[in-house]
């Protein structure tokens, strides 16, 4: 295909559509087709009205589209083929709340994943029990996995009779699993909580300080962040960049940079000066 894909995850009510409206009014889009994906199972429900072409925001088409987990990665596809149909070259932006499902239903060109501002540290990390937890649970379902991938693990030292798999690394074993490809994934999936993970894949990531405001604690989560994504890189090699601003406020340089970094990375044109310099947040 040659549609560009924009895909905006994260938390319910973190201001994801008015970074999207804002992207298109700023920058030189060309036309973008909306897509609104919303869970089958979930108590979000369409609104009375969507937005149409003719009503002068900005975008091509909008869809309103419901998914369940079984069909997501050919619902997808399906979709977005039927807007090919239409627009060879077009640039779809997808909106969608933080679901692993959706993650990796497609091989989106772009991610951008836009969250609250948080109240408490213990809404983005988890807390050390809750850590220590999931460490252990990781590695019980990982112990299969690296002992195909990675040789880590005797295959004699489990029980083929149907009992639940768990890993016995020693130290060494420990080590060579944290330093292997799996490392910084299963680390960083530790520390955030599950509702944070599509932050990792994120060229950007956006903390909304219109939702929740600023404090002592966003500055604590932010700069806690900045150390989490210095170990992530996207798949073109590059490390995410963190903005926390509001985004809606066109007098925040943090956020003309936000919106100069979005359209250069869907190469059109912003309202505000190019190039994009590196981020300062």
């Amino acid at each position: 295909m040659a549609l560009s894909v924009l895909f905006v995850s994260g938390p319910r009510r973190a201001g994801k559509s008015t970074v999207i409206q804002r992207l298109i009014t700023s920058c030189g889009l060309r036309s973008p087709h909306y897509l609104r994906l919303t869970s089958a199972d979930g108590d979000k429900r369409q609104p009375c009205k969507l937005a149409r072409p003719d009503d002068d925001c900005g975008v091509r088409s909008a869809r309103w589209v419901e998914y369940d987990d079984d069909r997501a990665f050919e619902l997808i596809p399906s979709v977005l083929g039927e807007i090919h149909a239409i627009d060879r070259k077009g640039l779809v932006i997808i909106e969608a709340d933080a679901d692993p499902t959706l993650r990796h239903a497609y091989p989106y060109d772009h991610r951008l994943f836009v969250m609250p501002a948080p109240q408490r540290t213990s809404e983005v990390f988890r807390t050390r029990e809750q850590a220590s937890d999931a460490f252990h649970a990781a590695l019980n379902d990982t112990a299969a996995f690296a002992r195909e991938i990675y040789g880590l693990i005797d295959d004699e030292r489990f029980d083929d009779g149907g009992s639940e798999l768990r890993s016995e690394l020693d130290g060494a074993q420990l080590r060579a699993l944290m330093n292997s490809g799996l490392g910084d994934e299963l680390a960083t999936r530790i520390l955030l909580q599950s509702t944070h993970h599509g932050l990792i894949e994120g060229d950007i990531v956006v903390v909304n300080t219109a939702v929740g405001g600023t404090s002592d604690v966003v500055t604590e989560c932010v700069r806690r962040l900045q150390r989490v994504l210095e170990h992530i890189r996207t798949p073109d090699g590059r490390r995410p960049v963190l903005y926390a601003c509001d985004p809606a406020d066109a007098k925040d340089p943090l956020t003309e940079k936000l919106y100069r970094r979005l359209g250069g990375l869907l190469d059109c044109d912003c309202d505000e000066e190019r190039p994009v310099e590196n981020a300062v947040n």
